[in-house]
């Protein structure tokens, strides 16, 4: 029996800003630095390959390795500022499904990037307050088996699903630590064999 639901964030309940981030990061890097401005998602990935959390001074030294300008915390700041503002959205769909969610389960965040961030944007789209737990990156990085099983709380991890946009991450990591998992493919055809849904609504066939 199901008793805790667990969402990821970025592309599953909310659209982050990280499409504009290659102008912010011009105002700080040379131009001619193209894989920093423009590939910071890679840069990101390999991050969380090699380190198990999220620490602001390891993560700001690791970012410095790919600059060509010394980059400080108040690079860092700014740039959580920037991120955690949100172009306009319309995030209906996900408050229809956390509304229908809330009075049957206990429904938590596990995310992979900094807790001040994350619950900027959840509170800027009204999200927040669905929330009894959030569990963000600064503890534990998905994959990693640590980050589902700190998401799951007092359960057990066959009383939990986690439910994201990101199929190594959201659903095979949880599977592997014994939760349930539900791809959510925004709305993609995706041809695996694990529990997938197009749209959040579809939530409702399985919860």
């Amino acid at each position: 029996m199901i008793k805790r639901v667990i969402f990821d964030v970025d592309y599953t309940l909310l659209k982050p800003n990280y499409n504009n981030e290659s102008e912010f990061f011009k105002k700080y890097i040379p131009e001619d630095n193209e894989y920093f401005i423009y590939h910071m998602d890679e840069i990101l990935k390999q991050y969380e390959m090699d380190f198990e959390s999220y620490n602001k001074d390891y993560f700001l030294k690791y970012i410095n390795q790919f600059s060509n300008v010394p980059l400080n915390e108040e690079f860092l700041e700014n740039w959580f500022n920037f991120s955690s503002h949100l172009e306009e959205q319309d995030t209906s769909e996900a408050q229809e499904i956390l509304e229908y969610l809330l009075p049957k389960y206990e429904i938590v965040v596990l995310t992979n990037w900094f807790r001040e961030v994350q619950i900027k944007k959840l509170l800027q789209v009204d999200l927040l307050k669905y929330m009894k737990e959030i569990y963000t990156g600064d503890q534990y990085l998905k994959p990693y088996p640590e980050s589902y099983l700190m998401a799951i709380g007092t359960h057990k991890p066959k009383e939990c699903i986690m439910i994201g946009d990101n199929l190594e991450a959201d659903v095979i990591g949880a599977i592997d630590s014994g939760l349930h998992a539900i791809h959510y493919t925004r709305g993609r055809e995706l041809d695996h064999s694990y529990q997938k849904v197009k749209t959040l609504q579809e939530l409702k066939q399985y919860l």
